[in-house]
């Protein structure tokens, strides 16, 4: 089964419209898929998920962010990274997908974009890890 570590703005996508990234935590709802998380990367969701633009109560954000830890394996990182310089916090994505062994690390983000790949795991749009998903002929 693919692995997946998707960054918080996928995770945001993913809940206020269903988009591909929708489809993504769709797919790993039905298990075919794996998302590996970490709690820091759940806790920016649900920090993010409450700013007032989104207009999300706090029992709205509690299920949403339930939901996903539902459909995802937690991660422990061991190893702080210092990788992405501009923008530390992206480091935690690249934390939480070596420790979790991860096939890809799902993003929009330019900065992880830009690296291309992280040790052996690749850095793709939501578009590409469906593709990905539907040639390794798992049903979409």
């Amino acid at each position: 089964m693919l692995k997946f570590t998707l960054d918080t703005n996928t995770l945001i996508s993913a809940t206020i419209s269903q988009g591909n990234e929708y489809e993504l935590l769709r797919l790993a709802h039905q298990g075919k898929i794996k998302l590996v998380l970490s709690m820091e990367i759940i806790k920016e969701f649900e920090e993010v998920l409450l700013r007032p633009k989104f207009g999300y109560t706090n029992e709205q954000v509690d299920n949403a962010v339930k939901q996903v830890l539902n459909i995802c394996e937690i991660v422990v990182p061991t190893h702080r990274l210092h990788v992405i310089v501009v923008d530390p916090d992206d480091n935690r994505i690249l934390e939480c997908a070596v420790t979790g062994y991860v096939d890809y690390i799902v993003s929009g983000d330019k900065h992880l974009l830009h690296l291309k790949k992280y040790s052996y795991i690749p850095i793709i749009r939501t578009f590409e890890a469906l593709q990905i998903i539907k040639r390794s002929k798992q049903v979409l």
